[in-house]
C-alpha cells in the first residue's frame, strides 16, 4: 500500500528539532512580540489614572466665573479676582474652603477671521463656551462685547433678573444695556485690589495696576429659563448680588 511505501521511504528522515533559546533570547523574544502591548497598557493606565483623578480628587469649584474677551488679562490679575470673588462667595459644596474657576474664552466676536487656522481656534472656543453655559455651572459672566455675545448665546438675563425673549430677535441683543452693568459702576468690581503686572520681562518697567485689564468689561448674569434651575444657582445669585452692590447702570455704557 502506498502508507507503508512512504514509511519505507522516509523511514531515515528525522524530525526537527525544536529550537533551544537562552534566557536572554527567550527574553528578547518576548519584547519583541510584546512591546507594542506594554505601551498599549502603560498609555491606557496613565490615562485611567487621569480619569480617577479628575473624578474624584479634583477640587470642584463653588463658582464657575466666565471671562468672555479678546485679550485676557495677565495671569497675575486672573488669580487676584479669583481671590478677591472667593472673599464674597460661600462654601457651597461644603468642603471647607471656597474656590472659584475663572474661565477664559479669548474671543473677538468683531474678528472676520480671514485666516483658516484663527478660525478653527474660534471655533474651538466657541464650542467649549456653548458647552460650559448650556451644560456648566457658570452663572456670572464677563464680557467686553456683550451684545454680540447676547446675539450669538442669548443666555444673558435683564438686570431685574427676568429671562429675554426666546422669540425676539437675536435675543433682545438690542437691549443688552439692560442686562449688564459696566465694570467702573460696580463699586465691588471697581474696588477690588487686583494686585500689579508687568507686559514685558524688563524690570525697568512700572508695574501695572490690575485694575485696568478689567477697563472695558461688562458684568452680567445667566438667565433662569427652566424653574429646576433656580435652586442650582441660588448660591451664585447671592454671589451676583455681592458683586453688584451699589452698582447702577448709567446711560453712556457702551
Amino acid at each position: 500500500m502506498a502508507s507503508e511505501y512512504l514509511k519505507w521511504k522516509y523511514k531515515d528522515v528525522k524530525p526537527d528539532e525544536k529550537p533551544v533559546y537562552t534566557k536572554k533570547e527567550l527574553r528578547r523574544n518576548w519584547w519583541d512580540y510584546n512591546l507594542i502591548w506594554v505601551i498599549v497598557g502603560i498609555v491606557a493606565a496613565i490615562l485611567l489614572f487621569f480619569l480617577i483623578r479628575d473624578i474624584f480628587f479634583r477640587t470642584k469649584p463653588d463658582y464657575e466665573v466666565a471671562l468672555i474677551t479678546a485679550n485676557a488679562p495677565a495671569e497675575e490679575t486672573q488669580d487676584a479676582l479669583k481671590a478677591r470673588i472667593a472673599e464674597l462667595g460661600e462654601d457651597l459644596n461644603g468642603d471647607g474652603k471656597v474656590v472659584v474657576a475663572l474661565n477664559i474664552y479669548a474671543v473677538d466676536f468683531s474678528d472676520p477671521d480671514d485666516d483658516y487656522s484663527d478660525m478653527e481656534l474660534r471655533e474651538a472656543v466657541m464650542t467649549r463656551l456653548t458647552v460650559d453655559l448650556t451644560s456648566g455651572d457658570v452663572y456670572v459672566i464677563l464680557a467686553d462685547q456683550p451684545e454680540a455675545f447676547q446675539a450669538r448665546f442669548g443666555i444673558l438675563a435683564y438686570l431685574d433678573g427676568t429671562a429675554p425673549d426666546a422669540e425676539g430677535d437675536r435675543y433682545d441683543a438690542a437691549r443688552w444695556r439692560e442686562m449688564v452693568y459696566r465694570w467702573e459702576d460696580c463699586p465691588v468690581l471697581k474696588g477690588m485690589d487686583l494686585g500689579t503686572f508687568t507686559r514685558f520681562l524688563d524690570p525697568t518697567e512700572a508695574p501695572i495696576d490690575g485694575q485696568t485689564a478689567m477697563e472695558g468689561l461688562y458684568v452680567g448674569r445667566r438667565g433662569i429659563f427652566f424653574d429646576e434651575d433656580r435652586e442650582r444657582f441660588a448660591g451664585a445669585e447671592r454671589l451676583w448680588q455681592a458683586l453688584t452692590v451699589g452698582a447702577v447702570r448709567t446711560e453712556a455704557q457702551g
